[in-house]
Parts: C-alpha cells; structure tokens; sequence
C-alpha cells in the first residue's frame, strides 16, 4: 500500500520508517504540480500541518480533494491548531475540503476545533493523550498503555496519524482503524523502554513495528 504524507519535516524520517516497518511505503511530497497524479497511485493521505504554510496548504487541499473524489481514505492532523488563527483556519479549510475520515490530536488541539467538529459515522475523532479517546458519536474506544518515553520523541504522535492512514486501507471502520494503529504504537513503546536512552529507545520502536505489525 502507498501511504502518502503530506507532514511536517521533522516527522518524515521517523513516519517514513515506520510505514516501511508496517510494510507499508510512504510517498513524501508537497509539491503542487504532483498532487493530481499522486493522489491516482496513493491508497490513503495523511496531512499533517506542523510545519504550515501557504504551499503545503495548497498541496494538501488539491491532494485531499482529489483522495476523496476516488473515495480513498484522507487522516488529518491539526498539530497546533490551538496556537494561532492562521492554523485554525487553514485546519478548518482542510476539514472541509478533504473531509477526513479521521481527525487526530492531542487534548489542546481538538478541544480546540471542538466548537466547529463533532464525531460522526463518517469522522471520527480521536484525541491522544495519557488515555486515548476514539469517538464517531456512538461509539466510544479508551486505550492506555504506551511508555513515557514516547512522549520525549519527536514525531511519535504525527507517525501514528501515517500507521492510522496504512489501517484505513485494510479497514474501513475508521473506529476499528484507529483503534489498530494506537494499540500497535502503544505495544511498540512499551516494548522499546530500556535503560540506555531515547536513541534506543526509537530503535527498538521500530524493531518492533517491524516485528509484530
């Protein structure tokens, strides 16, 4: 399956090698001109606005678009939209446009798209944290588990929107997807805690992506 992230930079490397891990292959690109194309061989999207700006909200309103006009899955996450108008408004550009079948952030960020988003059958929201919180307005999923040290690694969060985005393609219950791809992470992180450090640590993450997906 082709997984193709629109994310940030300091996420792809660890996004990348986690899809491959998964046996997945993340497509990387924000480039307007390929969108089209890109979106014709893509099996999901992920848009990731961490690193935002006018040119990767453009490419990710073209790339999202067309996904959902073939009925591919689209994840998106809002990473700092509590922190600025500008982020918000393009986050809910996104939403509208592309209209993802999961929506993905921390407590901040979705408590702060609350007052314009509500789960639904066809957008499921989940909210990560100590406990996860996956929700399509009927069902509800809470999940626990994972290790602190995921915490101290930058772009655990953003790659778990990319492994939501690989679940998409076998499952179509957004809830089911979800709830797949957090369990694995939270396997994966408790499974890498040891005693010599974070490098390690997103090591042996890997490892056991690329053992037990």
């Amino acid at each position: 399956m082709i997984i193709h992230c629109i994310t940030n930079y300091v996420a792809m490397d660890l996004t990348a090698n986690a899809l491959l891990a998964i046996g997945a292959r993340p497509l990387m690109s924000a480039a307007l001109p390929e969108m089209e194309d890109i979106a014709q061989v893509a099996d999901a999207l992920l848009i990731n606005i961490g690193t935002l700006d006018d040119s990767l909200l453009k490419a990710a309103l073209v790339a999202g678009q067309a996904m959902r006009r073939q009925n591919k899955p689209v994840v998106f996450d809002p990473v700092g939209v509590q922190v600025s108008s500008y982020r918000l408004q393009a986050a809910l550009r996104i939403i509208e446009a592309c209209q993802p079948c999961i929506i993905k952030g921390n407590q901040q960020e979705m408590e702060a798209l609350k007052p314009w988003v509500n789960p639904s059958p066809s957008c499921v929201l989940v909210t990560t944290g100590e406990t996860d919180l996956i929700s399509d307005g009927t069902r509800e999923v809470k999940l626990t588990g994972g290790a602190h040290e995921m915490t101290q690694v930058t772009a655990m969060g953003c790659t778990a929107g990319a492994v939501m985005a690989a679940m998409l393609t076998q499952e179509e219950d957004a809830v089911v997807a979800a709830t797949k791809a957090l369990r694995l992470m939270k396997d994966a992180g408790k499974a890498a805690v040891n005693n010599k450090g974070l490098g390690t640590f997103r090591q042996l993450f890997i490892d056991y992506l690329s053992c037990h997906a």
